[in-house]
């Protein structure tokens, strides 16, 4: 489903990091890769420049990609979306360094516009995960080993779940679904366990049914930016899936779960359309 991919780059060791990772994108089946450099006009291009950007193109070339150049003008987060739309593809792939979504003026970082603003998903890939000993090549390849999918229930983690089951087929080996319940008086006394772990089991029992190899349930009582946090910074999983709020990529809500994880995790990040407006 994610035959063509959008591959952003600044040209910075971070991006070339995550293009090492991104030459593996063939578990999630991409075969064509658009490598995208937002030109900016108070800096010129050096000889270092075109040095690495050749090595990024060979990069992903040798893994198989087809390989496509675009150096828009513009506001990057907006070059990004409108490469993404031209090009007609299903998923764009983008570095972070785990600063969060709110390190960079009102609107916050690049990334996390991109995220507000892309019609399709965004896979986050850590800088410190695509340079951690076991190299980045290695992460990607085993991405879809485990995927922890945490939900809250609401129709953003229900979209994120259907992509998951899209991807299931001969892809996906284990799926961990997480709920965390907070731990109040009102949701234990109310049986919110009981009536979660039946929900989740029916969520497994369609993942199955999608094609995922096993799927397993987990409910937590705790505080769901730090559970899930934690989880995927624990080394267990290979990928976290998620279903980004609209306040978690244009405002810096405390408890924010997708900054949290974004803070934490060494893992690639999938984070499916937000759907905010612009």
């Amino acid at each position: 489903m994610f035959t063509r991919a959008i591959v952003s780059t600044d040209l910075g060791a971070a991006s070339e990091a995550t293009v090492s990772v991104a030459a593996a994108l063939g578990a999630l089946g991409v075969r064509y890769a658009v490598l995208v450099y937002v030109m900016d006009l108070d800096r010129a291009p050096s000889a270092a420049d075109d040095e690495m950007f050749a090595r990024q193109i060979s990069s992903l070339e040798s893994a198989g990609i087809h390989v496509s150049v675009e150096t828009p003008l513009g506001y990057a987060p907006h070059a990004i979306v409108d490469m993404a739309e031209r090009h007609a593809a299903g998923l764009v792939v983008m570095g972070t360094r785990g600063q969060g979504l709110f390190h960079a003026g009102f609107s916050g970082s690049v990334s996390s516009d991109v995220i507000r603003l892309s019609p399709v998903p965004v896979l986050l890939v850590p800088y410190a995960g695509a340079t951690a000993a076991d190299g980045g090549a290695d992460a990607c390849r085993r991405m879809l080993s485990s995927v922890l999918v945490p939900t809250d229930f609401s129709p953003a983690a229900d979209r994120t779940f259907e992509l998951m089951c899209a991807l299931a087929p001969t892809r996906i080996e284990r799926l961990t679904i997480v709920h965390v319940i907070q731990s109040t008086f009102e949701a234990l006394r109310g049986g919110a366990e009981g009536a979660a772990r039946e929900r989740l089991n029916a969520l497994a029992a369609r993942a199955r049914d999608a094609g995922v190899r096993k799927a397993d349930i987990e409910v937590v009582i705790g505080d769901p930016p730090g559970v899930v946090a934690t989880l995927a910074a624990s080394g267990t999983h290979s990928m976290i899936a998620l279903a980004p709020r609209c306040l978690d990529a244009i405002d810096q809500q405390f408890g924010s779960v997708t900054n949290a994880v974004i803070q934490e995790s060494t893992i690639p990040l999938l984070l499916a359309p937000a759907r905010c407006s612009a």
